[in-house]
C-alpha cells in the first residue's frame, strides 16, 4: 500500500510524466504527417490542449499504475523481482558512499544485517524515521519520476513501431522510432537506478551523521497527500 508521502510525491511528478507523453505523441505525429503542425488551426490547438490537460493524465496514470512496485523495479534494475537497492544498502551502497561512516552508522542504528531481505527491511525502518528530510524526499521524488517514465516508455517500444507500420510509414522511419524509444527507455531506467541508489544512501548518510530519536521521529508531521 502506498504511503501518503509517496502519493504526494507522485502527484508532483505527474506534470513531467504528462509532458513526456505529449512529447512522444508529437514525435509520432511528425512521422505520420510531417506537415501536420503547420496546418493546425486555433480551434484544433485548443482541443488538443484540452485533451492534454484532461485525457493525457488519465492515460498516464493507467499505464504507470497497472504494474506492481516489484515489476517496476525489475524494469529499472533488470534484476529478479523483489531485488531493490535497499537489499544491498549495508553491504554495497553504504560502504561506497564517502558521506557514510559505516562504523558510526552501526553505532547509531544497531547491528547491520547482511541478508538481502533483512537489509531492505532494516533500511525501510531507517527511511521511515527520516522520510521528511529534504534530501530524502528529493531523491525519492526523482526515483519515482524516472521509474514511472521508464515504465511509460517501455510499451512504446512495440506500440509505436507497429502503429507506424500500419500507418504506412517507411521502414527507415519505423527503425528510427525504435531507436528513439529504446534510448528514452534506457535513459529513464538508468536515471531511476541511480536516483534509487542515491535515495538509499541519503537515508544512511543522515543516520551516519547523527543518531535519530525514534520517539521524536514518530511525532514528526506526516507529509500531506
Amino acid at each position: 500500500m502506498k504511503s501518503n508521502g509517496e502519493r504526494s510525491l507522485k502527484s508532483l511528478n505527474m506534470k513531467w510524466l504528462v509532458l513526456l507523453a505529449v512529447a512522444d505523441v508529437l514525435f509520432v505525429l511528425l512521422f505520420v504527417s510531417p506537415d501536420l503542425l503547420g496546418k493546425v488551426t486555433l480551434t484544433e490547438l485548443g482541443i488538443a490542449r484540452a485533451l492534454t490537460t484532461t485525457v493525457m493524465p488519465v492515460i498516464v496514470l493507467l499505464v504507470v499504475n497497472v504494474l506492481p512496485h516489484d515489476v517496476k523495479s525489475m524494469l529499472v534494475y533488470w534484476r529478479p523481482l523483489g531485488v531493490l537497492p535497499g537489499s544491498e544498502a549495508f553491504t554495497r551502497y553504504g560502504p561506497r558512499d564517502p558521506r557514510i561512516d559505516m562504523a558510526t552508522l552501526k553505532k547509531n542504528v544497531g547491528a547491520l544485517p547482511l541478508e538481502p531481505s533483512e537489509q531492505n527491511a532494516k533500511w525501510y525502518k531507517l527511511y521511515k524515521l527520516v522520510h521528511n528530510e529534504t534530501e530524502v524526499q528529493e531523491a525519492h521524488k526523482l526515483f519515482l519520476m524516472y521509474r514511472d517514465m521508464a515504465v511509460l516508455s517501455l510499451p512504446l517500444l512495440s506500440i509505436v513501431p507497429l502503429s507506424l507500420k500500419v500507418a504506412g510509414v517507411s521502414n527507415s522511419a519505423v527503425w528510427l522510432a525504435v531507436i528513439v524509444f529504446i534510448v528514452q527507455y534506457l535513459l529513464t531506467a538508468i536515471s531511476a537506478r541511480w536516483s534509487g541508489i542515491r535515495f538509499v544512501c541519503n537515508v544512511l548518510a543522515i543516520h551516519s551523521a547523527r543518531k535519530i530519536s525514534t520517539t521524536r521521529a514518530k511525532t514528526t508531521k506526516q507529509p500531506a497527500s
